[in-house]
């Protein structure tokens, strides 16, 4: 297959801004594309698109912004000319929320940062950026961890999903427990590690390497996802269920020092039963 020239990011942007700009009289699209709208205070281009590294494939991120009493905000998707265009409505007071949740803030802010404005009618989308950028993670330090205990006590329900769906022999439910404390691990390290995801391509990249490379946390999770290779089965869905307990026991081990005693007590049984099931 002849692979595809990337781009430089620079045509999907004209083509964003061609979409912001074209009003329903002159649309060839006939009003369906038209976003300057009465209701639209603002335009953010986001993505690969913004940041310049977009690749032939890479869709093109519009965050349009509404007064914080439009509802719903629903997220829309359509093509022009061979580009995806996915268009999102936010609210600044959404945006504020958002920045108050840990694991929220550790996606949007670098977003926000990396956004740029395509429309900006009432300097709502330069206080967006002001917003963005005054963000101290200190504030939400302490919830954090917090979270990141709370997810890894939380997901001892897992533990015994994946336990009780092997004996039983159902593959589905082992895959699907496998799933969530994946999931769990990796939001809990990045947490706790405050680890600012660039793009969800990056995600599982820059949560490993924050936590680092030479760590067995990182290994069991490389495993998982398929970024390394070993050479016990590791493909089957018994194999996974296995990795992901061990992933789940090295979760726990960096988390221990902060966790409290209940969920220490909680935490502890859970893996015992790993031990046993190993």
């Amino acid at each position: 297959m002849q692979k595809a020239k990337p781009s430089d990011g620079r045509q999907g942007i004209r083509h964003a801004i061609e979409i912001v700009v074209l009003t329903r009289k002159d649309d060839r699209y006939a009003g369906r594309s038209a976003l300057d709208t009465d209701q639209i205070r603002g335009i953010i281009l986001g993505g690969s698109h913004a940041r310049g590294d977009a690749t032939p494939y890479s869709d093109v991120d519009l965050a349009c912004f509404v007064p914080d009493s439009f509802r719903p905000l629903r997220k829309r998707f359509l093509y022009r000319e061979g580009h995806l265009i996915s268009i999102s409505l936010k609210t600044l007071a959404g945006v504020q929320q958002q920045l108050t949740d840990p694991y929220q803030a550790l996606w949007i802010v670098p977003s926000f940062q990396q956004a740029r404005v395509l429309l900006d009618k009432d300097g709502s989308m330069r206080q967006l950026k002001q917003l963005v950028e005054a963000f101290a993670w200190e504030s939400l330090r302490t919830e954090a961890i917090e979270v990141a205990g709370s997810l890894l006590t939380g997901d001892a329900e897992f533990i015994h999903k994946l336990l009780g769906n092997s004996w039983k022999g159902n593959l589905s439910g082992v895959a699907y427990a496998t799933t969530k404390l994946f999931d769990g691990a990796t939001m809990a390290m990045a947490l706790s590690h405050a680890v600012f995801i660039t793009t969800d391509s990056l995600y599982y990249q820059e949560v490993e390497a924050v936590v680092g490379l030479g760590k067995a946390w990182t290994y069991y999770h490389r495993l998982l996802i398929g970024a390394t290779t070993s050479a016990e089965d590791t493909s089957s869905v018994q194999a996974r269920g296995k990795l992901a307990l061990q992933l789940y026991r090295e979760t726990a081990r960096l988390l221990w020092p902060a966790l409290n005693e209940e969920r220490h007590s909680v935490v502890e049984q859970a893996l015992r039963l790993i031990q046993q099931a190993l």
